[in-house]
């Protein structure tokens, strides 16, 4: 009975490992869509962009004006303690 359940697992074990090993069924091919060759142009904005950047980072007084305060820093390693 022992050698029968061995001879058992390795016809299962041969069967499983020539289904694996067998040719897999060809595919029906899918209609794909066509990739588009040209990206699309793109489109004219009606208004220029305005860029503000040059006119606040060269005006002085801005500047001045809208500077952040420096703090005093206190250093840890001095005073009471």
């Amino acid at each position: 009975m022992n050698k029968m359940r061995i001879w058992l697992v390795m016809l299962t074990g041969l069967i499983i490992l020539l289904t694996g090993c067998a040719r897999a069924t060809q595919s029906v091919p899918t209609a794909t869509l066509p990739l588009p060759t040209q990206p699309p142009v793109p489109t004219a904005t009606a208004q220029p962009q305005v860029n503000y950047c040059v006119e606040c980072h060269t005006d002085k007084d801005r500047l001045i004006q809208t500077a952040k305060p420096e703090e005093e820093v206190i250093s840890e390693s001095e005073g009471a303690g």
